[in-house]
């Protein structure tokens, strides 16, 4: 979702005449798209802005933003710690960033273009917090209204990947898991119209793109807010029929919300992908009651069964936190004997970092720090030994890849994915990027899959 974010604003300010730079020393320009989910994230924002103390110092011109959750959640408190910042943007006011970046006093980058591609902020919201437009070195426009995010117009031919696209169907979260700042900082859930999605589609698709990744903080909620019985499977559906769309991918998914209903769409639809995204969190019910996630293991291992029942080949990938406050070495054991039982594509797994302003920052942190890093390792190595064992069964299938360039660590390889997320690297002409080829799997670790094209 962030980077999606980014590149929408990119593609704004492009719009509106400004060029990325290939070095962020070079630029007029410098915004620091924030996130707020886990601690680690805010303090390396707090390290960069130190850094660029000393840059604004020298380039007082320099006009420094922070947008995103971030800069929702600690707004004055960004401003008064780093008062070299020149704008603090929340989520809710992105569409605003071209507007707000002008009135630091910057040269047009482009005659008349402000006036060609104006950005105004969405009818009848209010925007709460200082605003100072004036072009002082000492001034800062403070915007981080309450609310939903309203329109954010996107321009789909800047975006960095020619041939896949993430697609923002709902945006806001209004489940409260107790540990998660993201209904605070994102707002409550608001889904996109289904023909709104599809038109953004099939702009994107006609411009080359091939895959697209519906993004959403609980995606298979989405259409609740519409209230009209539109549902995720009701897109999935409508975008299925687009010309040209091959690959269609969803996250992420609440367990609580994944029906028979998504599962039989994603058997039926040719361009849906076999590969879900459905976080567990945790594997014991007392943890999964104080976390707010309002199922239960038992539920979570059902759904689990029915996916694998009805949709032929599907892959599983979830999210884990260890070390919740209260969580006894037993409960832990359950997480892995779940992990074990599931065996999951890949898991994402993290250290529990309270985050201010949730449920569970209330709760005692009672889990020591070495006990969190210990946990998070023996989960780590379960599911690297459960990763390793089953791409190894894939040596000697072949996978239809999706081809998405050259490879970061080995310039002589293409890398992609096949329908069900495996991550597979090959040699090859670049020239393929963009087209779907048949690989033949000749070898594997436990992140990737090594092959030869047919």
């Amino acid at each position: 979702m962030n980077k999606l974010d980014s590149e929408i604003v990119a593609g704004q300010l492009a719009e509106a005449g400004y060029a990325l730079v290939d070095d962020a020393a070079d630029a007029d320009v410098v915004l620091i798209n924030t996130c707020s989910v886990r601690q680690h994230a805010e303090e390396k924002v707090w390290s960069l802005l130190g850094t660029l103390r000393h840059r604004k110092a020298k380039n007082p011109g320099l006009v420094l933003v922070v947008m995103g959750c971030m800069a929702q959640r600690e707004g004055e408190r960004i401003v008064r710690r780093m008062p070299h910042v020149d704008i603090v943007c929340g989520p809710m006011e992105l569409a605003r960033l071209p507007e707000l970046i002008a009135s630091r006093g910057l040269p047009r980058p482009r005659e008349g273009t402000q006036d060609e591609v104006p950005v105004h902020p969405p009818a009848g919201q209010e925007t709460r917090g200082r605003q100072d437009g004036t072009r002082g070195r000492n001034s800062h426009v403070l915007a981080v209204a309450e609310g939903d995010l309203g329109s954010f117009p996107r321009i789909v031919q800047r975006r960095p990947n020619r041939f896949q696209a993430f697609v923002s169907i709902l945006r806001g979260c209004d489940n409260y898991c107790s540990y998660c700042i993201v209904p605070y900082v994102r707002g409550r859930e608001a889904s996109r119209p289904v023909a709104e999605i599809a038109d953004e589609v099939r702009r994107l698709v006609a411009d080359g793109v091939k895959e697209v990744t519906l993004l959403g903080q609980n995606v298979n909620s989405y259409g609740h807010a519409l209230g009209d019985g539109t549902t995720l499977s009701t897109l999935l559906r409508q975008l299925d029929r687009i010309a040209g769309l091959e690959r269609l991918r969803f996250v992420t998914s609440h367990p609580k919300d994944a029906s028979d209903e998504l599962f039989a769409a994603m058997a039926e639809l040719p361009s849906v992908c076999p590969h879900l995204h459905l976080p567990a969190q945790a594997g014991s019910n007392r943890v999964l009651c104080d976390m707010n996630r309002r199922y239960t293991r038992e539920h979570y291992l059902d759904r689990v069964a029915r996916a694998r029942e009805m949709v032929p080949g599907i892959e599983l990938a979830s999210d884990f936190i260890v070390g919740f406050p209260g969580e006894t070495e037993e409960e832990f054991e359950e997480t892995v004997d779940l992990v074990r039982r599931v065996e999951f594509q890949n898991c994402f797994i993290f250290k529990y970092s309270p985050r201010p302003g949730t449920r569970a920052a209330k709760m005692p942190d009672d889990v020591p720090w070495a006990t969190k890093q210990a946990r998070n390792r023996r989960l780590l190595a379960v599911q690297e030994a459960i990763m390793k064992r089953r791409n190894a069964a894939l040596v000697g299938q072949t996978l239809e890849v999706l081809v998405e360039g050259t490879s970061k660590k080995d310039a002589g390889k293409l890398i992609g994915r096949s329908r069900a997320n495996h991550i597979v690297a090959f040699p090859g002409d670049p020239a393929l990027e963009g087209q779907t080829v048949r690989v033949e799997i000749v070898d594997s670790t436990p992140l990737t899959l090594f092959g030869k094209i047919l």
